[in-house]
């Protein structure tokens, strides 16, 4: 093939079986004016490209390159077939929530003369029907409406097994997801539409303080729940749950506040090895609670009960072991304090020189 725009021009008129006059009758120019075209004498006028493009079987930048696109071409080819596979299983999906709705509906009217576990196949194809149909049904905001579709759905599935059962277990079920929901997609949606640079900025407080929030609602629903039912003989959440998470989350805003510090990378790594064994280690040490199980927890964390020439004890193995994971973290901690003291002054001196 002639790398010419009036070479690809005869080739692909010659492909298509016609002739000069021919292509010139459909483009309503002169047979003389195709004959210019393929010598490359003259050109097409910019707005007969479309039309020849498309008579010549070719896109307007291959006759324009006058040479075939076929990386383009296979391109295209792909994702055709990615189109017709995912409309087949699309439709697959379709048929396959027909054929399953419609025995079920038949069958829960001719036993129960009444529809009553239908709807949780019915929810439970819905539900379904979310995670497989519904993406490619919602063209904008997917990120938002495709978890909030896929967690009503989940709630309404919930819902009506918890009518069916008679329980009352239904927000037990759903405040669990609804908390995972937010860890997961919280600082998602800062970052993706945060208007601020400062709440972006501060992405992982606001989110640590959001998971802080509806963990705490999670815990305040089933303390209540398992003392109403049994489960409990009092509620533990003001004198457990909250003080440890609370505790939780101080430490955790402690060690995401040293990232704010103007130092080197190497003094926050050590400062936050600090913290991580202050909070855990030397804290705990010290704090003192009624009961015995609780106690018995803190008291294996103690590290100051170590005796490493005692390993026969099972209290004593336990204090020993947490006492090494100290000490090494500890020296970690210097060993990385040291290294930024040391970054630090050879830039200071950079900087002097």
């Amino acid at each position: 093939m002639e790398n010419t725009f009036g070479g690809f021009l005869r080739q692909k008129r010659r492909e298509m079986n016609l002739t000069q006059k021919e292509l010139a009758k459909l483009l309503f120019v002169s047979e003389s004016t195709v004959s210019k075209w393929e010598k490359d004498v003259a050109h097409p006028d910019i707005t007969l490209l479309p039309k020849l493009s498309e008579m010549l079987g070719v896109s307007e930048h291959e006759l324009i390159t006058a040479s075939v696109d076929t990386e383009s071409r296979e391109e295209k080819v792909q994702a055709k077939k990615w189109r017709t596979l995912s409309t087949s299983w699309e439709i697959f999906f379709y048929i396959s929530y027909v054929l399953a709705l419609v025995p079920c509906f038949i069958c829960n009217l001719a036993i129960n003369k009444t529809l009553s576990w239908f709807w949780i196949v019915f929810c439970a194809l819905l539900l379904s029907f979310t995670f497989t149909n519904l993406p490619k049904l919602v063209k904008k905001y997917k990120l938002i409406l495709m978890p909030l579709s896929n967690f009503a759905a989940l709630c309404l599935l919930l819902g009506v097994c918890a009518v069916y059962t008679e329980g009352n277990w239904f927000w037990i079920a759903v405040l669990p997801v609804l908390f995972a929901l937010i860890a997961i997609f919280t600082p998602i949606y800062i970052s993706k539409y945060g208007k601020s640079p400062k709440i972006k900025k501060y992405n992982d407080f606001i989110s640590l303080c959001v998971d802080f929030i509806a963990l705490n609602l999670l815990l305040f629903v089933i303390d209540i729940y398992t003392v109403v039912n049994g489960y409990a003989i009092q509620h533990w959440y003001p004198t457990m749950a909250l003080p440890i998470t609370s505790y939780v989350y101080v430490c955790l805003n402690l060690i995401l506040g040293v990232r704010l510090l103007k130092i080197n990378h190497a003094f926050k790594t050590g400062f936050i090895l600090l913290l991580v064994n202050f909070f855990i280690y030397i804290v705990p040490s010290f704090i003192k609670v009624n009961d015995p199980a609780w106690q018995k927890e803190l008291d294996d964390l103690n590290i100051f009960k170590a005796d490493l020439s005692l390993w026969q004890a099972e209290t004593a193995l336990e204090n020993n072991v947490h006492c090494i994971v100290f000490l090494t973290v500890l020296i970690l901690a210097v060993a990385f304090l040291i290294g930024g003291l040391i970054v630090y002054l050879k830039r200071k001196n950079r900087n002097g020189d």
